[in-house]
């Protein structure tokens, strides 16, 4: 341990205790989210992309840290902020793409699409803030620096607190619509537990924004600024972790139906290639399409028989009625021909 000096910066035992718990949350949920992640990739959900999801163990004690290092602490913890608004915008974007691949009524796309774009709005308006809002701009991080001109405590609690409710709305928003999008199929009903268990996860990265909120806050009352910056970092952690486990999470849904169904528990039987996250380009083709229809329960596909020469316009119209597009489908109601049904 340090001796104490001139400029040497207390670490308590409570912030010592506190970052202990962050570590130890970091890489908890680090490895926890590593499972989904390498799923998704393995499956294909999505494009490929590359993450670097870096953490290492420290063991920290209540000592005093020189001027050096506890500038490096706040310059880490400052730049962190944009990353933070960065990697929560990809990650909803990730969702809100992955979404969009569902055959959506137009109202659901249209909120989707309102959804992205507040986030991406307010992922640029926080960075703008942070990296202009004090002159010289090394001010923000340097306390030491005399002529600093850089706005209130007070203004970055509000602005913060006003980015932490968008945060808050849109991290419910993306939790709560996928419920709804995915319960609105035709499957079985412990498939859509099952399914919307999984996109609920999200919810937990909602508690911990408003906890985090609330923690931001009291930041211009504490007595223990380190304490609360600390606890500032584990929720902040603990939201960006969970909101990655949330969105990659459905990826395990082919291997909890495998899993069960060792145990003799079938949640449901369809086309291994059709899935409710990845509608293939040629959905709309021949066979597949009658599969699709089958897979999302379409109860016509059962009873009536579609000879080969229906028209596109036919397939156009039964495609929009199993997926329950009913306002579309009045614009393709107009008599066709070639089409044989046989009603049991």
């Amino acid at each position: 341990m340090a001796t104490p000096g001139a400029y040497l910066f207390p670490i308590s035992e409570r912030v010592a205790f506190l970052s202990r718990v962050h570590i130890g949350t970091t890489i908890s949920l680090l490895a926890l989210c590593l499972i989904p992640f390498f799923a998704r990739i393995y499956i294909r959900l999505c494009s490929i992309a590359d993450w670097a999801l870096l953490a290492r163990e420290q063991f920290v004690q209540p000592q005093y840290i020189p001027f050096d290092r506890a500038l490096e602490a706040v310059i880490l913890a400052y730049f962190a902020i944009p990353m933070w608004c960065l990697s929560m915008t990809l990650i909803k974007t990730s969702v809100v793409l992955t979404l969009l691949r569902l055959p959506l009524k137009r109202a659901w796309k249209v909120v989707l699409y309102s959804l992205l774009a507040v986030q991406l709005t307010y992922w640029l308006a926080n960075t703008i803030y942070i990296f202009s809002k004090c002159r010289p701009h090394h001010a923000a991080w340097d306390f030491t620096v005399a002529t600093r001109h850089c706005p209130s405590e007070e203004t970055d609690v509000v602005v913060s607190s006003i980015g932490s409710a968008i945060n808050i709305g849109t991290d419910l928003a993306l939790s709560v619509a996928p419920m709804f999008i995915l319960w609105n199929l035709r499957r079985p009903v412990r498939e859509r537990i099952l399914i919307c268990s999984l996109t609920g996860m999200g919810l937990f990265a909602t508690v911990a924004s408003i906890i985090k909120a609330v923690v931001i806050a009291e930041w211009t009352r504490t007595d223990d600024r380190w304490a609360t910056a600390i606890t500032i970092a584990t929720w902040t952690i603990t939201e960006q972790f969970v909101s990655v486990l949330a969105a990659c999470s459905p990826s395990l849904k082919t291997p909890i139906e495998k899993l069960l169904s060792k145990f003799g528990i079938a949640l449901v039987e369809h086309n291994p290639n059709i899935s409710f996250v990845h509608m293939p380009s040629r959905l709309r083709e021949g066979e597949l399409r009658r599969q699709a229809r089958e897979w999302m329960g379409d109860d016509d596909t059962q009873v009536n028989v579609v000879v080969s020469n229906s028209t596109d316009q036919t397939h156009g119209k039964r495609d929009i009625e199993s997926l329950g597009e009913k306002s579309a489908s009045s614009s393709t109601s107009a008599p066709t021909s070639g089409t044989v049904t046989s009603n049991g």
